[in-house]
């Protein structure tokens, strides 16, 4: 009965000895998600558009950041491209999109930005008002499937008083006016843009 009692109690450090030397499982992490972001393809009518472009991009980085997002250099999606040139079709871009590593990929095409100008009010105020159209598709790679399509559009204004004091600016300047704009597209775009995961 003893030897039993003696055979039991071996087997039982045995076991404690095992579980205790185990190796821990490693931690899962979630992947971060790649976001390749093709060039903004500029159809507004206008030049000197760098601040536009600036613009959206600077929305981008705080809409899906570097903490959250890896962001796919350009050249790694270029590289990709055959000697035909940059992909034209959704299909061709995906593709290459998946090439380069990516797991989303965005466009961004600035549509024609209207202007319009006039006169209104007792003290002649001259104001300038531009119409801002951004279209944005963004595709999940994996699946082929748009994630988001549509146009985030806003209107921005600029006033200014033309007469009665000598100094005061007799034309508007249309950058004040879509600089404003571009504020009103932002807030639309942190709100409208999905939060990719």
């Amino acid at each position: 009965m003893l030897k039993i009692k003696m055979i039991a109690f071996v087997l039982m450090l045995l076991i404690s000895g095992t579980a205790l030397a185990a190796p821990e499982r490693p931690e899962t992490t979630s992947k971060i998600p790649a976001i390749l972001f093709l060039p903004i393809a500029n159809n507004t009518g206008m030049k000197n558009t760098g601040y536009i472009t600036e613009a959206i991009n600077a929305q981008y980085t705080k809409k899906y950041p570097a903490e959250n997002f890896t962001v796919i250099p350009l050249p790694d999606y270029t590289n990709q491209m055959s000697s035909n040139g940059e992909p034209k079709t959704e299909d061709e871009v995906i593709k290459a999109a998946a090439a380069a590593g990516a797991d989303y990929v965005v466009r961004t095409d600035l549509q024609t930005i209207k202007i319009r100008r006039g006169f209104k009010g007792i003290f002649i105020k001259k104001w300038c008002a531009a119409v801002i159209p951004v279209q944005i598709t963004i595709w999940n790679v994996a699946s082929g499937k748009t994630v988001f399509e549509g146009i985030i559009q806003e209107r921005g204004d600029k006033t200014a008083v033309v007469g009665g004091t000598i100094g005061l600016p007799f034309t508007v300047s249309e950058k004040s006016a879509v600089e404003n704009g571009l504020k009103k597209v932002a807030k639309k775009m942190d709100k409208e843009l999905p939060a990719l995961q």
